[in-house]
């Protein structure tokens, strides 16, 4: 995937259709989210720091408690090929103009909101642009192929489970840890 993800560049040699697969995609990869926090992300909810676009999320997410807060961290990556960041700020830029919604991923056609079902039939057409086999691989394994890559990279347990929102490591444990894990980002451990 992620040589697959390098090959589109530069940015502005794009269609804004594989641009948008490409900022999904390693959004995806770089923050194991929930298709319904990929459509929950808004620009209302975005800070833009110097190494890093945080979003934040008022309403309930699936795992979200009432009182309790998620944030998605979107870090910048020394390789910018593969950098979600500049990617994502580049997208921002591109569909400014064109967009008819607040949501951070709108329609490359119609550029109206979208649904959790079109982020994850897009997400699907990235495996199989990248030669994955779509048949057995989904949408959702983004977020288990990150969270396996993360551990095997040397990520704490702790960062995993608070970057991919899970409560506890029971499952992670039992269908993703495979290594002894070092103190690292989620980011770099997935995409060293």
């Amino acid at each position: 995937m992620l040589r697959f993800l390098k090959t589109l560049s530069p940015l502005h040699s794009l269609t804004l259709k594989l641009l948008t697969f490409k900022t999904i995609a390693l959004i995806a990869l770089a923050t194991a989210p929930r298709a319904q926090t990929l459509v929950s992300m808004n620009l209302r909810n975005m800070l833009r720091e110097q190494q890093a676009v945080v979003f934040t999320f008022p309403n309930l997410l699936k795992t979200t408690r009432v009182g309790g807060a998620y944030t998605l961290q979107i870090e910048h990556f020394e390789d910018e090929s593969l950098c979600a960041m500049h990617t994502l700020l580049y997208y921002l830029k591109k569909t400014k103009g064109l967009r008819k919604s607040n949501q951070v991923f709108v329609s490359y056609v119609t550029f109206c909101a979208i649904t959790s079902s079109t982020i994850a039939r897009w997400l699907r057409s990235v495996l199989d642009l990248a030669g994955i086999d779509t048949q057995y691989f989904k949408a959702h394994s983004f977020r288990g192929a990150s969270a396996s890559a993360a551990a095997s990279g040397g990520c704490k347990l702790q960062n995993i489970l608070k970057t991919a929102d899970w409560r506890t490591d029971k499952n992670f444990k039992k269908f993703y840890l495979r290594k002894p894990v070092h103190d690292i980002s989620f980011y770099k451990a997935v995409f060293s």
